[in-house]
């Protein structure tokens, strides 16, 4: 007697390709999402640690000149901080340092440097509050 011949597909259906693209979709675009908040929180890390290397400068050069502030942020350099930042730039905004001479204060300001920046950061902080 002669048996009839088994056909064994060893593929997938198209169904289960279909459910396997549809969960790495929604896999990526979680992942993407979370990459997406991580690099904004990260350049306001960024922004927030170039400030605090200023003001710290500042108030080191003045505790090596009995007190008195710089003129210009210019005079911090090459003793008390290696590179001065000219340009800012966070996750929702962008500016300039603003150096007050009298009181030692440096802060953010907006693109034109005329005012502090009014814009917020990923978390809705102001950046003028930093």
């Amino acid at each position: 007697m002669l048996k009839p011949a088994i056909k064994y597909n060893s593929g997938f259906t198209l169904i289960e390709m279909l459910v396997v693209v549809s969960v790495m979709g929604i896999l990526l675009s979680i992942a993407g999402n979370h990459h997406a908040r991580v690099l904004q929180k990260s350049k306001d890390a960024a922004v927030m640690l170039e400030l605090n290397s200023l003001r710290n400068a500042v108030h080191q050069y003045a505790l090596d000149n009995n007190g008195c502030f710089p003129k210009a942020l210019e005079e911090l350099r090459p003793l008390h901080i290696k590179n001065l930042p000219v340009q800012w730039v966070g996750s929702s905004g962008s500016g300039h340092y603003h150096y007050d001479p009298t009181e030692g204060r440096v802060e953010l300001f907006d693109e034109t440097g005329s005012r502090p920046c009014e814009k917020s950061d990923h978390g809705g902080r102001r950046y003028a509050d930093y």
